[in-house]
């Protein structure tokens, strides 16, 4: 059974913050961490849980990095995208000081990509939200491939380090065969858009019938 991660044990005990303005409090991304947060923002989007019933309000754990202004977010990135979307009254910020070891920032990220994990199989999704082919991309870009593989393992699937549709599908309880279905639906959308564009638009009828077609940014500004 998965044990939770001690974060006062490796990375000290955070000093906490009672903040009642979200908007005055200044948050970004660690660079280090964005491939992550791309992760949540897209499993957000089909996410048909209503977070606030979770909490009276968010505990948002936050990373003062000495090279970066404000704090960043690095974890736990549903609570931040919760925050910029519903505004909360209060909020309650846990600051670490971010690792400037290496080996900890592996940790680290380590920890997001689990924290993900867990957080894409704990909520349940909408299947006509979700873009399975986009989001199974961006997991195996930015997913830590250890955290993958023993997925992979403990699904009896083959020991690969990357994600597959199967262990998408058995994630976010639905079967392989209903992913599929939802990305032919999705292509076949894309498609009449790119026919309805070929029969009114000359320039993508030019950039689709002519190889030597350059388009320029006053083509873009008169079509």
């Amino acid at each position: 059974m998965e044990t939770a991660f001690d974060f006062n044990e490796e990375f000290g005990t955070p000093k906490k913050l009672l903040c009642k303005n979200f908007n005055k409090i200044q948050i970004s991304i660690h660079p280090s961490f964005s491939g992550i947060y791309l992760c949540y923002q897209e499993a957000f989007k089909s996410l048909k849980a209503d977070l606030s019933i979770l909490t009276p309000y968010p505990e948002l754990r936050v990373w003062k990095d000495p090279n970066i202004v404000g704090y960043t977010i690095v974890n736990a990135c549903q609570w931040h995208l919760y925050a910029s979307q519903n505004m909360p009254k209060n909020i309650k910020l846990l600051i670490h000081s971010f690792p400037q070891d290496e080996e900890k920032v592996e940790l680290l990220k380590k920890v997001a990509s689990s924290e993900f994990i867990k957080f894409l199989y704990s909520y349940h999704h909408d299947l006509n939200r979700i873009t399975p082919e986009k989001l199974k991309t961006l997991i195996n870009n930015h997913i830590c491939s250890e955290i993958i593989l023993a997925l992979n393992k403990e699904s009896s699937f083959k020991p690969h380090c990357t994600m597959s549709l199967d262990l998408l599908a058995k994630l976010l309880s639905y079967t392989r065969n209903q992913l599929n279905y939802r990305n032919k639906v999705i292509n076949l959308k894309r498609q009449n858009v790119l026919d309805q564009l070929q029969q009114t638009s000359g320039i993508v009828q030019q950039l689709l019938n002519n190889v030597d077609f350059v388009l320029t940014p006053d083509q873009l500004w008169k079509a």
